[in-house]
């Protein structure tokens, strides 16, 4: 079982994630704690580590509040995501387990199966595609690429109902992705998984982004 500041992490995480809690909305310590049912110290914990990961700041006057990124900053993170996750496939190529490509498959093959029509769909191919990424910046085996990529995949989901992506033509679009990802990592291909992936991410760009020219 997690400790209470472990727990009061991934708690209040998930729910700046989902939306639960807006982008610029106020994080009460005192709140946060009878919610979940812990002491202030390990909610105060959690919100630290949240600073140190970009979904929170802080400030002397109006405590903690989730993170509100101007549309360039967002932009900036999807570049970096994009360099730096290709990075990750580079290296993974040639490092990758055959367990790990076998988890990778089997994700796609349930992404694969969503239906993008259904709004619990959408949710289900947002969790799934994490996973997904998340063997992939695993079998870079860096620590740090993956820490750094797990603050940078986790940041766009802030917003992503403001910027309202066309997921559901999305997800077709990045099942077929994934299978020119996973074909470069099967074969053993650094410059070709590194592309496909930095391919891939760009591609997920929100629109308003683009549009307003911050991307």
């Amino acid at each position: 079982m997690p400790n209470a500041a472990e727990r009061a992490y991934q708690v209040i995480r998930d729910r700046i994630l989902r939306g639960g809690f807006a982008p610029g909305a106020p994080l009460r310590e005192e709140m946060l704690a009878s919610e979940i049912g812990v002491s202030r110290t390990p909610v105060r914990d959690a919100l630290r580590r949240l600073l140190a990961d970009g979904l929170v700041e802080s400030t002397r006057n109006q405590g903690s509040f989730v993170a509100n990124l101007r549309p360039e900053e967002l932009a900036d993170e999807f570049e970096l995501r994009a360099l730096l996750e290709g990075h990750a496939a580079r290296k993974a190529a040639t490092r990758i387990t055959p367990e790990e490509l076998a988890e990778m498959e089997a994700l796609a093959e349930r992404m694969e199966r969503v239906d993008p029509a259904a709004e619990a769909g959408i949710s289900a191919f947002s969790d799934l595609n994490g996973e997904f990424h998340a063997v992939l910046a695993r079998a870079s085996r860096s620590r740090r690429l993956e820490g750094m990529l797990r603050r940078l995949v986790a940041m766009p989901l802030v917003l992503l109902k403001e910027y309202r992506l066309q997921q559901r033509v999305g997800i077709e679009r990045s099942n077929r992705q994934h299978r020119e990802i996973l074909a470069a990592l099967s074969a053993g291909n650094p410059e070709w998984a590194a592309l496909a992936t930095s391919a891939h991410i760009i591609s997920t760009t929100p629109r308003d982004l683009l549009r307003d020219g911050a991307a």
